[in-house]
């Protein structure tokens, strides 16, 4: 009976190929708890479900049919109990790498004075958003539900805004004044995002308002990327012979030469992040059945993520020091 309420109950956001399929449903029905294996934080639904999608795709994959996706998602094979395994690993990546640059930022926000502070806060907040944020990630990935992947949408958007809020300050040089209010407007676009799709959930819209956010800030970052890399060459002779900047000059330089990449390149960092960032989306758009079940696009984005942040954060603090040198940037 309890397999019967499951089916009638079981109305998706998104409809799919696979859910619609006559032998899932008869699978749903016809479940037996107890003869399936169980895995912990699972219920016996939860496991029915999945036994039933790989029970389906396995007899799909024998036949040589495509795989299809069930309720708009792949057919995961879980591994170590986690729904998505590889996508939860690189999202534990991306946390593990946003933490150790707010502990770089942080260390650097205690040694200056209050007119350099303002701009570590920035790179602070957008860091510790990102790392409740790839929490949420990792949360959603080895379990979805539609709590988790709440939290995690919520948690996305919240990262692009405060992405966009840091470059934005960085870029306009707001004043404390100027920065609350921007704040202000910029939690206000938020809250409104979460209330609209708390009201009627909208996988568009959402996109499309990350989307608008994300190229927003991706612009700002080009524009400040270029406007240091002329200041940079108009003064190399100033800066070149810093020693207040050569300790993080240097970092940067051996990550560069660490990856075989030349150091004319070093001002243009956010750049070249920027277009990682663009390969990472550009899998989002072209999605594909996951590779032995358990690497799809969006599992491949998570771990495109990681590497740009292993080297942005020292430019962050590159940049702002050069700032101090002749206050131009």
């Amino acid at each position: 009976m309890s397999r019967i309420i499951l089916f009638l109950l079981a109305t998706p956001v998104i409809s799919s190929i696979g859910d619609n399929l006559p032998e899932f449903k008869s699978c749903l029905i016809n479940c037996d708890c107890d003869k399936i294996s169980e895995y912990l934080f699972w219920t016996c639904d939860e496991n029915c479900n999945y036994y039933c999608q790989q029970y389906i795709t396995n007899l799909r994959v024998e036949k040589g049919l495509k795989i299809v996706q069930f309720y708009g998602k792949w057919p995961f094979k879980r591994l170590f109990g986690a729904q998505e395994f590889f996508a939860t690993l690189f999202s534990f990546g991306n946390l593990l790498v946003n933490y150790n640059n707010f502990k770089k930022i942080y260390l650097q926000y205690k040694r200056n004075d209050n007119e350099y502070k303002i701009l570590y806060q920035q790179y602070l907040i957008l860091l510790g958003i990102s790392c409740i944020g790839w929490l949420f990630s990792i949360l959603f990935h080895y379990k979805d539900t539609s709590l988790t992947e709440t939290l995690d949408y919520f948690g996305a958007f919240a990262i692009i805004l405060s992405n966009l809020n840091a470059i934005t300050v960085r870029v306009f040089k707001f004043d404390k004044q100027k920065i609350i209010i921007w704040q202000i407007l910029l939690i206000l676009l938020y809250l409104l995002h979460v209330v609209k799709l708390q009201i009627k959930w909208d996988y568009s819209y959402n996109m499309k308002i990350n989307i608008v956010v994300g190229i927003s800030a991706m612009i700002l970052w080009i524009y400040h990327s270029l406007k240091v890399y002329k200041e940079y060459k108009k003064n190399y002779i100033i800066y070149n012979n810093s020693i207040q900047l050569l300790p993080y000059e240097t970092k940067l330089l051996n990550k560069l030469n660490y990856l075989s990449i030349s150091n004319k390149w070093i001002t243009l960092i956010p750049i070249l992040n920027n277009l990682i960032l663009c390969i990472g989306i550009s899998l989002e758009t072209n999605d594909f059945p996951p590779i032995a079940r358990y690497i799809d696009a969006h599992s491949l984005w998570h771990f495109i993520t990681i590497f740009p942040n292993l080297i942005w954060y020292d430019w962050n603090i590159w940049d702002i020091e050069m700032l101090k040198l002749t206050n131009k940037l």
